[in-house]
């Protein structure tokens, strides 16, 4: 009996302390719901020295405002972004195959005052390759025939991350400059599992009226 006590009031307290600090949190935090436009991005991407290209979009989730104080006591404003972005992409690899792929990630975004930000994404997607040159197959009676558009489908996973330049910090202009590297893995690929190197530079253009969805900001002090 004194232990389940004993649990019941840890667990109480528990509770207790994450509503104590949330509420904390909201004191010191401004929340607002805008309207926010989607981001289309664009890119040339290569699997180590096979040249491809990617086009997506990103619909914003949610935004925070941050401001820290460093060692020396300047504040530094810091914004947090968070989307989902809907991608196809492309790459082909001479004399073996040619892969479309579609992914749907889940983006975070860190951007400091002077518009230098990191990111990293992260999501599931499908993958259809088409083999290179003429493809036949042979029937039970040994009849060959020519197979159009021959290719296998796969299960794909991407995660990656990346750095670049957001240009609308400073010099007004709705562009973004970056570059990634992703790891894009390919299932079930002949009963393993394929690794595949991406590499992204591309620019990300930041509309006023595209796809605008209602968004979550919240500043915190």
């Amino acid at each position: 009996m004194g232990t389940k006590i004993l649990f019941r009031r840890t667990l109480l307290g528990y509770l207790f302390l994450l509503i104590s600090l949330d509420s904390f949190t909201q004191a010191d935090s401004l929340i607002s719901r805008d309207n926010i436009s989607s981001n289309i991005n664009f890119s040339f991407n290569g699997s180590l020295i096979y040249p491809g290209i990617r086009f997506g979009i990103e619909i914003p989730v949610n935004s925070f405002n941050l401001t820290r104080k460093s060692h020396t006591g300047i504040e530094k404003p810091i914004l947090k972004d968070r989307f989902i972005s809907c991608n196809s992409g492309w790459y082909h690899h001479p004399g073996f195959h040619d892969n479309l792929y579609f992914t749907v990630e889940w983006r975070m975004r860190r951007t400091n005052k002077y518009g230098f930000f990191t990111e990293f994404s992260t999501g599931p997607g499908y993958s259809r390759t088409f083999l290179g040159g003429t493809t036949y197959q042979v029937d039970n009676n040994g009849k060959v025939s020519k197979i159009k558009s021959a290719g296998y489908n796969y299960a794909l996973v991407t995660a990656g991350g990346g750095l670049g330049f957001d240009f609308s910090k400073r010099k007004r202009v709705p562009l973004s400059a970056f570059s990634k590297f992703d790891i894009l893995t390919m299932f079930p690929y002949n009963s393993t599992i394929y690794f595949r190197p991406i590499l992204e530079l591309g620019l990300i253009y930041k509309p006023e009226n595209f796809v605008q969805v209602k968004v979550k900001r919240r500043i915190v002090k």
